[in-house]
């Protein structure tokens, strides 16, 4: 019964039902069609990023081998880039036939576009440096650690007491020569002060030859006015005997007398103060030469006291490193502790204190001994002016001669102090000249200068040759390209590394003190390569690998004949190529300057801490300084015959090994960090002038664009507002779903 009612329902003519199922089933195929549609967009999605990124691969295989080979850089070369990636995209999306073997039924796609477009190129700075340090990260630390660090990690404690030794002796004599000038100085004006008193500055005492004791109005000395003044007392008492109202007799000869009296006493009173004045003024200015010379003193025991403790540099950073292979070359135990025991040899140079308080005592007692002088001078005139008041012979000849007895007396005594071999100035000039000393000091100094004119022949000859106009003009076009990388880098001007800097010195003095602080910073950079690996070392490290450099034997004929020739036409830009990366002068000779000049420098350093050793036994810090200078230059300039003989030389005489020019060329890498972009436009800039290539148009990284459809197979209107929802990466277009995917990717 209940099976009749339902087929009655079912059959029902009004349509309700299958309206109902109409609607039922128009919905149900609209969620699956577009659920259907739905999951080949996403899978025209999916095929069509992964279409997308290997194109992008395939693109970025195709690079430049010659620069990979040769240089250890990706850059893209080979078959343009656009044309790989649409031909892989249509291999993997688009031309597929229904029912061939590579027909994916669900989804027929259609490459609609496919473009290519630079990410990254190899001249730009941050690319360059991240392929330099890829290449270099696993290869160069083992290389230069092995090779150059641990041969001078062994010198590290000698060469820091080096420095610290010529630097603190070579600030003394400086301190010292300056301190003594003063001394000497000082001792000049005492001198000065002392033939003054001798001299008597024209004082009108003793006669200058044989003196007539004439009453004839000249003015003459004391000597001989008082040879006159019994004369004079008797015409006064003469004239006083005769009778009242009669004319004097001896008014002429009595008034020449009183005259000349006069004229000699103002005389003598005049130059007894100008001798008082002068004498006191050259006292002056030598106790205020004196205390400078006590203020030099004390910084030169400033100096002494602070080479106790110096300040921890480079060389500790090296020295205690347990650098692989440097057990190979113990250096010498003793070495640090001989030079420590010169550097404090300094220390004699340094006057006590005392010293200075005798010397300003000394001072003082001259300024007594002067003024007693003028002191018997004074009472001395005043007995005459006394006894001219008083003129009666019993009461005034001999106050008088005692006066000028007391007054040679004092001169007397003055100048045995002052005056002559055996006196106190004498033996002060003896002291301050150290004639042996300054003898030897001279000697050695003019041999060092010989030693050093003959040693710059090498540099001055490199500095006098010709630049070939080939060679100038190669430079010009490497600047120029240098110049546009760093404005394509929007870096800003260029500037030459400081490498020359060695050639400045203008004795030999000053270039071991320059060595000694370039030897100092070659420590500092090694000490951070080994604690940081600084980015500069690795730079360094590519450019000894990748590029050429100017060997010595080149610099033979030079330093043996004096050719210049052969060096000018080796000294083209392609045989340079590190030391243009290190210093950065685009001309031919300055870069060849600036390299073979520091390499002096570190040979000098090295040289002058032998030196050190080998002349302790002179004793005296400044002998052994000037002699230690002396070796240093001299065994230099046998290391640079060396290097232009066979291209290395002996490191040291504590260590036993060699060491070739490009190993100190890596090691000035570290010593000139500079400006990063610099260095890298230089290297960037060496690489195109051997290229021909423009690195800032050499992709190292591809960004692809693809474009693809896909038919839609049920209701796009559906599709398409879907889309709109956002859910959809594409869009619907005459009844194809349209998607764009973008893959970036780099070497």
């Amino acid at each position: 019964m209940r099976v009749i009612k339902w087929r009655r329902l079912w059959l029902k003519e009004d349509g309700t039902v299958t309206i109902f199922a109409v609607i039922v089933l128009s919905s149900l195929l609209l969620f699956f069609g577009t659920l259907i549609d739905y999951a080949r967009i996403m899978s025209v999605q999916l095929m069509t990023e992964d279409a997308a990124r290997s194109g992008v691969r395939s693109v970025l295989s195709a690079y430049d081998a010659w620069l990979y080979e040769r240089y250890g850089l990706f850059g893209r070369g080979g078959t343009e880039g656009e044309t790989i990636f649409k031909d892989v995209l249509e291999g993997n999306l688009g031309g597929k036939q229904a029912g061939s073997d590579d027909d994916y039924g669900l989804a027929r796609t259609k490459v609609e576009s496919g473009k290519l477009n630079t990410s990254d190129v190899l001249g730009e700075h941050r690319v360059f440096a991240r392929q330099v340090l890829e290449e270099m990260k696993y290869k160069a630390p083992v290389d230069f650690t092995l090779e150059v660090v641990a041969k001078f990690v062994p010198l590290a404690q000698s060469l820091k007491q080096s420095s610290t030794a010529i630097d603190t002796l070579g600030e003394l004599r400086r301190l010292y020569e300056k301190r003594e000038a003063l001394l000497e100085g000082s001792l000049l004006l005492q001198e000065q002060a002392a033939e003054a008193v001798s001299g008597g500055e024209a004082l009108p005492l003793v006669p200058a030859g044989a003196a007539s004791a004439g009453s004839n109005g000249e003015s003459g000395t004391v000597q001989l006015l008082l040879g006159r003044f019994s004369e004079y007392a008797g015409y006064l008492l003469l004239d006083a005997e005769r009778n009242e109202g009669k004319e004097p007799a001896y008014a002429d000869q009595i008034q020449s007398y009183e005259d000349d009296v006069s004229a000699t006493t103002q005389q003598l009173r005049s130059a007894s103060a100008k001798l008082e004045r002068r004498h006191a003024e050259l006292l002056s200015t030598a106790k205020q030469k004196l205390a400078q010379a006590e203020a030099v003193n004390d910084e030169m025991r400033r100096v002494a006291n602070r080479a106790q403790n110096p300040v921890p540099g480079g060389y500790d950073g090296v020295q205690g490193k347990k650098v692989p292979g440097s057990e190979s070359y113990p250096a010498s135990g003793t070495a640090a502790a001989e030079i420590e025991e010169i550097r404090k040899t300094g220390d004699r140079l340094v006057r006590e204190s005392a010293w200075f308080t005798a010397y300003r005592n000394e001072l003082n007692e001259q300024g007594t001994d002067g003024t007693g002088v003028t002191s018997e001078i004074d009472q001395m005139l005043s007995r005459l002016s006394q006894a001219m008041t008083d003129p009666q012979l019993t009461s005034a000849q001999a106050p008088l001669g005692l006066g000028v007895t007391e007054i040679q007396l004092a001169v007397n005594h003055y100048e045995a102090a002052y005056i002559g071999q055996a006196s106190v100035l004498a033996k002060r000039r003896t002291e301050l000249m150290n004639a042996d000393l300054k003898g030897q000091l001279q000697a050695q100094e003019a041999k060092t200068a010989s030693a050093w004119k003959e040693a710059g022949r090498l540099l001055n000859g490199l500095a006098s040759l010709r630049e070939l106009p080939e060679h100038r003009e190669l430079f010009l076009q490497v600047k120029q390209r240098f110049e546009d990388n760093l404005l394509f880098n929007q870096k800003g001007n260029a500037s030459a590394e400081p490498g020359g800097r060695f050639m400045q010195a203008q004795n030999a003095d000053e270039a071991v003190e320059l060595s000694s602080r370039q030897m100092e910073g070659l420590f500092s950079g090694m000490s951070e390569m080994l604690s940081k690996s600084r980015d500069v070392f690795y730079f360094g490290e590519y450019a000894a690998g990748k590029f050429s450099h100017f060997a010595p034997q080149q610099l033979l004929d030079l330093m043996q004949h004096g050719d210049v020739e052969g060096v000018a036409e080796a000294a083209s830009f392609h045989n340079q190529e590190m030391e243009y990366v290190l210093y950065g002068f685009h001309d031919p000779m300055g870069n060849l300057i600036a390299a073979y000049g520091e390499l002096f420098g570190a040979r000098l350093a090295i040289r002058t801490m032998e030196g050190l050793i080998a002349s302790r036994t002179l004793g005296h810090p400044l002998l052994i300084l000037s002699a230690a200078v002396l070796y240093g230059i001299e065994k230099t300039t046998e290391d640079m015959l060396a290097f232009a003989q066979k291209g290395a030389a002996p490191l040291s005489k504590y260590v036993k090994t060699e060491l070739s020019y490009l190993d100190y060329l890596r090691l000035f890498a570290l010593l000139h960090g500079g400006k990063e972009e610099e260095r890298l436009g230089r290297m960037i800039a060496v690489i195109e002038q051997n290229s021909d290539l423009v690195l800032a148009q050499v992709p190292t990284g591809v960004t692809g664009e693809a474009t693809v459809s896909v038919k839609l197979w049920f209701l796009p209107s559906v599709t398409k507002m879907i889309g709109r929802l956002g859910v959809l990466k594409g869009r619907v277009k005459e009844g194809r779903y349209e998607t764009t995917e973008t893959v970036g990717w780099s070497y």
